[in-house]
């Protein structure tokens, strides 16, 4: 056909939270990141400019403010400083959006495309393809039925699989609060997350963070500020000492400024414009990448080209970056790992409130309460559902070298079943995973329909 779907309400969205993108809004806000990662051409929109275009439309909105404003005669002080505010919804490097200015830009494109009126919340269970539609199984979250729904074509968009979660933890210390993965999204209250409520409870503990990449230095970087803000506003007599905040880490503090290059992150429309304008098009990676027939290597390209663990050089070494913290010891940095973890009575005699770790540099550190920023496990998304559908389906190849499915260029699974996210990564390449790799999975997925 020439288009996709005629109408909005062709589309189903099946996700078991109240809300779309309520699971990233959790993580991200739990972890006191300022600024996402990825520049201001990288969002949820269609047109690459929506994001800049937003922030122009709140600046003209500003502007017929203050206009008002001075036509009343008011005192315009405050002008210069809205300009400031401005400038701070992207940062100076990058173009980098700031993540409240982000996510208000996220509400806008639901509310333009009426997407959270094709939301239906609930989780898929049981996934049935056949010859002429997709049998799909719905746990419904309001009323627990279970409900099924027939489609010509789905897509599985998953995103990662759980949180990965060391060894050395076990259920008592999840279940108490007493270790949390800063990237856990199990519906509960953000303010459970340590450092993210107003009150001043965490500014009273010893904390460590596991992890050596952004999503740790942001939290730890977010917890420093509220020790010292809170250190600064004491005015009682009695002395208090600074809580500590620990960052373990099993690597040294790596620099880099995307967790992929950007040659991965280029779409098909953007390369055309590259092409026209006298540039080279596609990146070479991308082609010798696509021109690769074996997926065993594709998966090591994938490997040395997605580097986990590193910090973008504004939060290492920017203004009160996690460098300076390290040096004026605001946070104590440790290169080793948790060998060993030993449960002990806490300063007011409470029973295993603390926690002993033991590293593996021989230091051991006593702490209130541990934040994992350990990213996700490696294993395929969408656990069981995911794994049943791969066996009760052989027409779905999956690799032998990682389990992950094989698919066309228009990351078509089967002839009613595309992929986007994780899942699609075997095409897509590196950058599968991020907000690029959603954008060039949409464009190749409305490929599929544009051509047929």
């Amino acid at each position: 056909g020439s288009g996709v779907v005629t109408s909005v309400e062709d589309i189903c969205i099946i996700d078991g939270h109240d809300e779309l993108l309520q699971s990233w809004k959790r993580r991200t806000r739990g972890t006191g990141m300022e600024y996402l990662r990825s520049s201001a051409g990288y969002h949820l929109d269609l047109n690459e400019n929506s994001l800049r275009s937003f922030d122009q439309q709140i600046t003209a909105s500003e502007d017929n403010s203050n206009i008002n404003t001075k036509k009343r005669g008011k005192n315009l002080r405050g002008v210069h400083k809205d300009k400031q505010r401005r400038s701070s919804l992207f940062s100076n490097d990058y173009e980098r959006p700031r993540l409240d200015f982000f996510n208000n830009h996220c509400d806008e494109v639901i509310a333009k495309y009426n997407l959270d009126q094709i939301h239906t919340k609930g989780y898929v269970t049981k996934i049935e393809p056949s010859d002429d539609h997709v049998k799909v199984q719905v746990s419904m979250v309001d009323s627990g039925e279970m409900v099924d729904y027939h489609a010509k074509q789905i897509v599985l968009a998953l995103g990662n699989a759980e949180p990965s979660i060391p060894t050395w933890v076990d259920e008592y210390d999840l279940q108490n609060g007493l270790v949390k993965h800063l990237l856990e999204d199990n519906n509960i209250d953000d303010n459970t997350v340590v450092g993210q409520s107003d009150d001043d409870s965490c500014n009273d503990m010893n904390i460590a963070i596991i992890g050596g990449g952004i999503t740790a230095a942001h939290k730890a970087l977010q917890l420093a500020h509220k020790t010292k803000s809170s250190s600064s506003n004491r005015h009682d007599d009695t002395e208090s000492k600074s809580p500590a905040i620990h960052l373990i880490s099993r690597h040294p503090l790596r620099e880099q400024q995307f967790d992929t290059h950007q040659d991965w992150m280029m779409d098909q429309a953007a390369s055309k414009r590259s092409k026209d304008g006298g540039g080279y098009g596609l990146p070479k990676k991308q082609v010798l990448y696509q021109k690769c027939d074996c997926l065993k290597e594709r998966r090591q390209i994938i490997a040395e080209e997605r580097i986990p663990g590193t910090l973008t050089p504004a939060v290492y070494r920017g203004d009160h970056g996690l460098k300076y913290a390290i040096q004026k010891g605001e946070i104590g940095w440790h290169q080793a790992y948790v060998v060993e973890k030993e449960r002990v009575p806490n300063r007011n005699g409470k029973e295993d409130d603390q926690m002993i770790l033991k590293l593996s540099c021989g230091e051991s550190i006593q702490v209130d309460r541990v934040l994992l920023a350990t990213g996700f496990d490696k294993t395929l998304p969408g656990g069981k559902m995911i794994q049943n559908l791969i066996n009760d389906n052989r027409r779905l190849n999956v690799s032998d070298y990682c389990g992950y499915p094989i698919v066309s260029e228009h990351l078509r699974w089967s002839d009613r079943v595309f992929v986007a996210g994780a899942l699609a990564e075997l095409e897509l390449g590196p950058s599968a995973r991020n907000i690029a790799g959603a954008r060039l999975a949409a464009e190749r997925i409305v490929q599929a329909f544009v051509r047929a």
